[in-house]
């Protein structure tokens, strides 16, 4: 397991099968910040503590519509005569737009907003009463940096977002496997969710667990792998907490897409179950049934907080940021994690 150093370098800590509240108090991050020793939370609800009165929330956030540098006036994100004043200095929107964008209508969030006092600790699973949809571009042409030229900092991280529409976030995704279908294969995942202070690229990535979140034995594939790329994307954060309310997952996996907005309503129909040939009566379960379950149960519990989720299916050749970690994570020397390992992201 890389030291703690390289988690934080990537703004992630590890939660393992085995964290638990044994280490309990504060611990400093190197900006200074106070957070809960066991877990990296500022606000965490499975410790019981808020480590905010010694932290200065909200201070560093603002939205960039596409690259220009004309700053707007703040009457004109809070007019006087419409829009409540800013509750701090520290929770101040500043925004930034071309000269005929509009400035988004978000209210800085804190950091209690962002890491949700629930922590993303349990697995739900789907039930079937929400699925994601797909994404649709304007134009098949149009490459995700394009269409995502915006950018919004939240704290010392920076996200894809449209040029005029801040709500909505873009995530890359993907899986590999070394020695597919062979005697020792391989797996690893990755996804691609921001920028640091230093421009520098945020990718988190890791080697594909042998059991699922519900202890299920599961297979080295890479459609297992490219299916936990994009539960690890999702489970990294908290996102309705950054104001999102749609991330789009782009991946240049067919088995995930159409897996995930098509083939899983007639699975769940089924009981998770499939039809063994094209003309076979027999029915075998689903493979990765676990971990389409937890990846419904995740979806669904975004939607209870008003975010929708949608997938954008990619060319390959777009998606090699996600596909070389992935690849590269697969080719660690190490076997991995018996037991499926959670990361949560925070920013530093």
């Amino acid at each position: 397991m890389p030291p703690l150093g390289w988690f934080l370098a990537q703004g992630m800590i590890p939660l393992g099968p085995d964290s638990s509240d044994d280490d309990e108090g504060p611990c400093e991050l190197p900006d200074g910040r106070l957070v809960c020793g066991p877990h990296g939370l500022t606000v965490c609800g499975k410790c019981c503590v808020d480590y905010n009165f010694g932290n200065d929330v909200g201070a560093d956030y603002h939205y960039t519509a596409g690259f220009a540098e004309v700053e707007s006036e703040e009457d004109a994100v809070h007019p006087p005569s419409t829009g409540p004043p800013p509750a701090s200095a520290s929770h101040r929107q500043q925004a930034r737009a071309t000269p005929h964008a509009v400035a988004p209508d978000i209210s800085a969030p804190g950091l209690e907003d962002i890491l949700n006092p629930d922590p993303l600790v349990e697995h739900p699973k789907g039930t079937g009463r929400v699925f994601p949809s797909k994404f649709t571009p304007p134009s098949s042409a149009v490459t995700p940096q394009e269409l995502f030229s915006g950018r919004r900092k939240i704290m010392l991280v920076t996200r894809y977002v449209l040029p005029h529409d801040a709500r909505t976030g873009l995530i890359f995704a993907d899986g590999a496997c070394l020695d597919n279908g062979q005697a020792n294969p391989r797996a690893g995942w990755a996804f691609w969710h921001g920028t640091g202070a230093a421009g520098q690229q945020l990718v988190a990535s890791g080697r594909l667990e042998k059991k699922g979140p519900y202890g299920d034995e599961g297979a080295q594939t890479s459609n297992r792998a490219e299916l936990r790329a994009v539960i690890a994307a999702l489970r990294f954060r908290y996102w309705p907490g950054e104001r999102f309310n749609r991330l789009v997952i782009a991946t240049d996996s067919e088995y995930v897409v159409e897996g995930a907005t098509n083939w899983s309503r007639n699975w769940i129909r089924e009981n998770w179950t499939r039809r063994a040939g094209p003309r076979s009566r027999q029915r075998t379960e689903v493979k990765n049934k676990d971990l389409w379950q937890a990846l419904l149960g995740q979806i669904e519990k975004f939607k209870t907080g008003g975010m929708d989720v949608e997938f954008w299916r990619i060319p390959r050749e777009w998606n090699t940021v996600a596909d070389a970690a992935a690849k590269q994570a697969a080719a660690e020397s190490d076997e991995g994690y018996d037991e499926f390992q959670d990361l949560m992201g925070i920013n530093v």
